[in-house]
């Protein structure tokens, strides 16, 4: 398994390039941003045209897409990858997607003979590095663990599809729930005459300097924070909702954060921009101007 073909070369998918070009992979690139794959080209990739294409040329596919949109079109659209994947062939998609979307994926890889693992990824936890939450088999963990290994600092079997989603979902609630009251004792204190510093400065609480600044800018190109935990928000209220579980506190913040997606700038795509939707509640929209 030397060659790794990598669908989305976006910031994670760029770094599970370098991590791969750095392990002497050699990686076979593809995404729908033309000036994306040009990028991944200048670092050592080769391109491809399309899904199908990475499947046939490569040993195994690593997915690193926005949603479940786009994995399902990588998987059964035109030229897509189920035209063209091998029996025995790994798929690993570290996308974060709806848990249904990674049962149904598995069904139709299982279908043409391929091994199909989710692997959603997050950078964002207290422990350094980057970690893994598969689903899938034991066997075809097993047999993708080298690859794992390459591409994140740690991950763990959680157990088979969808349980990895699960988990990840279960984290970006906790990501998103904790920015959120943040924002909310931020536009508290300052509402009421307090100075919100003080909750960092004084007591240590690592809270976004962006709410103070109103600074809401992408943190990294191409990667908001702000619509990531709507849509991912969603797609646990979505699964809970249909498995009878009660989430009524995701439930506030999930709402925030949709009237958060639609009040932002064009260029405001950082989660802390969240604090705009407070600051309306209490009719304070100009604190930045």
């Amino acid at each position: 398994m030397r060659t790794i073909g990598l669908i989305g070369v976006g910031y994670v998918g760029t770094e599970f390039l370098d991590r791969l070009l750095a392990a002497d992979y050699d990686v076979v690139a593809f995404d729908v941003d033309d000036e994306a794959v040009d990028r991944a080209v200048e670092r050592g990739a080769a391109a491809a045209d399309g899904p199908a294409e990475v499947a046939r040329e490569t040993d195994a596919v690593v997915l690193a897409l926005p949603g479940t949109p786009e994995v399902e079109a990588t998987l059964e659209g035109d030229d897509g990858l189920l035209d063209a994947l091998s029996p025995g062939q790994p798929v690993v998609d570290a996308t974060t997607t709806r848990p249904a979307t990674s049962v149904v994926a598995e069904e139709l890889c299982d279908e043409v003979g391929a091994d199909f693992l989710e692997a959603p990824i997050t950078g964002a936890a207290p422990r350094d590095g980057y970690q893994m939450m598969i689903g899938g088999t034991a066997a075809r963990y097993e047999a993708a663990r080298d690859l794992l290994d390459t591409l994140c600092d740690d991950h763990v079997r959680v157990g088979p599809i969808p349980d990895g989603t699960v988990l990840k979902l279960g984290l970006q609630m906790r990501y998103a729930g904790r920015a959120a009251l943040d924002a909310e004792i931020v536009e508290y204190a300052r509402d009421n005459g307090v100075d919100p510093r003080l909750f960092g400065d004084f007591f240590g609480m690592d809270v976004w300097e962006r709410y103070h600044t109103g600074e809401f800018g992408q943190a990294i190109e191409g990667l908001g924070g702000l619509a990531i935990w709507d849509k991912d928000l969603g797609y646990a209220r979505e699964f809970a909702r249909r498995n009878g579980t009660a989430l009524p506190l995701s439930g506030v913040v999930h709402e925030a954060y949709k009237a958060a997606t639609r009040r932002a700038d064009e260029d405001e795509g950082h989660a802390a921009a969240l604090i705009r939707y407070w600051m309306a509640l209490n009719d304070a929209e100009d604190r930045y101007e």
